[in-house]
């Protein structure tokens, strides 16, 4: 398995398909090898929105601007979801890896991407290519996820592009099984 690590590593997010978990652990694992980024990763095979959640507090070092006035053990995970999605918007240089994301539940699995794919597009900047942040995602399949995300991405009200341009503009695929 070879890596462009200048074609890819700053211009694109990655989804990762196909062959084993442990081959496609080993992919990330070279890709994290030569990254200068920051890296945040997940534990592997989260089941549900709230244990995503506890990762995002474990994982992420997200302080709310009041967070003398508060208690984070008693944060609400609406709470948190917003601290992360504020902290992802303002945060660059990142490297947010996602592995075998295959059991969350769908309709989270699809916003939580999508929240993802919104932010780096907002993110976006005239003449620049390189993204703010990267996420890297592994599943065993891809199982309509990208066609998901597109249908509930929102467009700015100037924007030329259509949702998927957007998206593809934005992601690699590396099926493995082709590799």
């Amino acid at each position: 398995m070879t890596f462009d690590k200048e074609k890819y590593t700053d211009k694109k997010h990655l989804l990762i398909v196909g062959k084993s978990e442990n081959e496609r652990k080993k992919y990330v694992d070279n890709i994290i090898s030569t990254s200068d980024k920051v890296i945040y990763r997940f534990k592997r095979n989260l089941k549900d929105f709230d244990e995503y959640i506890e990762e995002v507090r474990n994982v992420f070092p997200f302080i709310p601007y009041n967070w003398d006035e508060q208690n984070p053990k008693k944060w609400t995970l609406n709470q948190i979801w917003d601290f992360h999605l504020d902290w992802t918007d303002d945060t660059f240089n990142i490297l947010i890896v996602l592995e075998e994301f295959d059991e969350i539940e769908d309709n989270w699995k699809t916003e939580i991407i999508r929240d993802y794919f919104t932010t780096s597009y907002d993110q976006e900047k005239e003449n620049k290519s390189n993204l703010n942040f990267q996420l890297i995602l592994t599943l065993e399949k891809e199982n309509e996820l990208i066609k998901n995300v597109i249908s509930e991405f929102g467009l700015n009200e100037n924007e030329k592009r259509t949702e998927e341009q957007i998206i593809n503009g934005k992601l690699k695929i590396i099926n493995l099984e082709w590799e």
